[in-house]
């Protein structure tokens, strides 16, 4: 990956201050241990969207590029007498993203802290993905040539990211959207976990039962459409396509909000010389 975002959040006290700030429950986490979650406004909306783990120090957060500096200003922000300091380590490291399938042929029985890197366990690729942190390229490198696995680039990401249905931060998502609105509410948010920011307008949301939009997947058939695209039902604009597949001359998959006529597997509208049909998701 040419950028991701990796950001330290350490102190005696940064557990409580990102236990404020997120949707997902991150105090309870043992250390190694992570998970997905949203950090929200008072408003509820996304700033950033994350997977925090448990470290000997505090928390470590990864993510698309281009968040830290929210991510710290944010928590700084509701620091007060705490001690937690957020560190910004995105240029620090360089990332590998390891598919599933080599994941767990090839890579699951490393110990990668010996090697140098840190080996996390995220789903940007689906369940089993694996993000490979190291502070320089050729502790991963040297053992990438011992191995049959083949090499992509940021494209080559982006294009499995979409096939499995995982939406990224800044290209699908915003801090115009709500969590819920995301489709992550079984791998981001509690809804049991204590008091924190923005936890009245996702409570308030999960009481009435649906959102009015939301991230689904696409299939489209026709001219290939391009990332912003529009589709309309009749003479309604009923979604918007942000992240785009190729699968072949005339298919793609695609990644986008929908209103909520078109939230379930089947529902068809039209785009500029192609249709979307929204499919089952893969993650």
């Amino acid at each position: 990956m040419s950028s991701v975002t990796v950001l330290d959040l350490v102190g005696a006290d940064a557990g409580a201050i990102l236990h404020n700030l997120t949707t997902n429950e991150v105090k309870s986490l043992a250390e190694g241990v992570g998970c997905e979650t949203f950090i929200t406004d008072v408003r509820g909306r996304t700033l950033a969207h994350v997977y925090a783990f448990r470290t000997a120090e505090g928390f470590r957060m990864v993510g698309a590029p281009g968040q830290a500096s929210m991510i710290a200003a944010h928590a700084d922000r509701y620091t007060i007498r705490e001690d937690a300091v957020a560190v910004d380590r995105s240029d620090l490291f360089t990332a590998y993203v390891v598919s599933p399938a080599a994941a767990q042929a090839e890579f699951s029985s490393m110990d990668w802290e010996e090697r140098g890197a840190q080996a996390l366990d995220v789903d940007w690729l689906g369940p089993g993905t694996m993000l490979l942190l190291a502070e320089s390229a050729d502790v991963i490198e040297r053992e990438l040539a011992h191995l049959t696995v083949a090499c992509g680039d940021d494209a080559s990401f982006h294009h499995n990211r979409v096939v499995a249905g995982f939406p990224w931060y800044g290209v699908d998502l915003s801090d115009r959207n709500l969590p819920q609105e995301a489709a992550r509410n079984e791998s981001a948010i509690s809804f049991v976990k204590g008091c924190y920011l923005g936890q009245e307008t996702v409570a308030r949301l999960d009481a009435l039962g649906q959102v009015q939009k939301q991230l689904v997947c696409w299939r489209t058939e026709g001219t290939v459409p391009e990332p912003g695209s529009e589709v309309s039902a009749g003479e309604k604009v009923v979604g918007r396509l942000t992240s785009i597949a190729m699968e072949s001359d005339d298919t793609a998959l695609a990644i986008g909000m929908a209103r909520r006529s078109h939230f379930d597997p089947g529902s068809v509208a039209q785009g500029q010389g192609f249709t979307a049909t929204v499919i089952q998701s893969n993650s």
